[in-house]
Formats: structure tokens, C-alpha cells, sequence
């Protein structure tokens, strides 16, 4: 009787850690938290050309997003891309972090393909 409380309430344990992880995961996919320490490549990319957004106030306008909504988004956005931009392969990473079951590659593709309106093979924030 002992034993089978101590694997239920193990199970209880572990289903906690899981999700913990998993909330974790989702609040730095959003750009609320950040894990990432200072180090060379940090330095590096901070040196590199980076793409500024159209004001907030455009953006707002052209889409249904509340200044605070583009806000966080645009917060997370920089955490994945912090130059401002992403390329397909980058793109089809993000995208199959949402998709950890199947292969999300060829509709991720299509995807980035509709956002990349001026086919140059990067997609900016706007």
C-alpha cells in the first residue's frame, strides 16, 4: 500500500515538473522571460545592422492588435530574431516548437512563403 502511494504521489511530481517546463517554455516563446546569459554571440549580434519596425501607431492601425498586444508580440519576436528579421529555416524552428508531434516543415514553408510578400527571403515583424 505504501509503495503505490509513493508512485501516485511520484506521477503527481513529475506531471507537475512537466508542466512548470512547459509554461516556462511558453513564456519565453512569448518574450515575458528571458534565459539567455551575456556572452560573445550576444555582443556580436548587437553589433550587426538590425530592422526597426514601423511605429507602433501604423501597425496599430493596419492591424486589430492593441498597442500593448504588439508590444508583447514584438517582445517575443526580438527574443526569437534579435535582428529584427527571420529566415525560412529560422522560421520552420519557431513554427515546429508548436507542432512537437508531426512534421510541420512543408506548411511552415507555405507560411513563410505568404508572409515573405517581397521574396527576399526574410520576414520582418510588420
Amino acid at each position: 500500500m505504501l509503495t503505490l502511494e509513493w508512485e501516485s504521489e511520484g506521477l503527481q511530481t513529475v506531471g507537475i515538473v512537466v508542466i512548470i517546463c512547459a509554461s516556462l517554455k511558453l513564456l519565453h516563446l512569448l518574450g515575458l522571460i528571458d534565459f539567455s546569459e551575456d556572452s560573445v554571440e550576444d555582443e556580436l549580434e548587437m553589433a550587426t545592422v538590425r530592422h526597426r519596425p514601423e511605429a507602433l501607431e501604423l501597425l496599430e492601425a493596419q492591424s486589430k492588435f492593441t498597442k500593448k498586444e504588439l508590444q508583447i508580440l514584438y517582445r517575443g519576436f526580438k527574443n526569437e530574431c534579435p535582428s529584427g528579421v527571420v529566415n525560412e529555416e529560422t522560421f520552420k524552428e519557431i513554427y515546429s516548437q508548436f507542432f512537437p508531434q508531426g512534421d510541420s516543415t512543408t506548411y511552415a514553408h507555405f507560411l513563410f512563403n505568404a508572409f515573405d510578400t517581397d521574396h527576399n527571403g526574410a520576414v520582418s515583424f510588420e
